[in-house]
């Protein structure tokens, strides 16, 4: 299915919207454990819970970044590899689920400043590039 750009736009506005919906901020959890299917029980505790802005995201020439609320990161609280991460609204309302890499990766979520998906508790964690188009 090929979409006209202005329903791209009206595509990502609507992600935007729904991902700002409730009085919180939309959020990020990165896990280690197998990743489950759409929305369904984690399996264990997130390495890091990063907080996005409100709003989450700026759409520009066709593409939603998001953006992370803190530039300095979000403290990681519990040590592992990032396998995989799942992005909830303001209301903690379940979106999407999706494979996490380094930043020179393919992944859905990418970390940045870092060689792989290792995260040490104590630490911070930086999002890098998170884009929908």
């Amino acid at each position: 299915m090929i979409i006209s750009p202005a329903h791209n736009i009206a595509r990502l506005a609507g992600t935007l919207a729904h991902a700002d919906t409730g009085i919180g901020n939309s959020k990020l959890y990165f896990y280690a454990t197998t990743q489950p299917g759409g929305g369904a029980d984690p399996g264990g505790d997130p390495l890091v819970v990063v907080i996005l802005g409100k709003p989450c995201g700026v759409i520009s020439n066709g593409v939603l970044t998001l953006s992370q609320a803190d530039p300095s990161g979000d403290l990681i609280t519990n040590g592992g590899a990032a396998l995989w991460a799942r992005h909830v609204n303001g209301n903690g309302d379940w979106m999407t689920d999706g494979s996490v890499s380094d930043s020179a990766g393919t992944g859905d979520f990418k970390l940045s400043g870092t060689t792989g998906t290792m995260l040490y508790a104590g630490g911070r964690a930086l999002i890098g590039v998170c884009t929908l188009a």
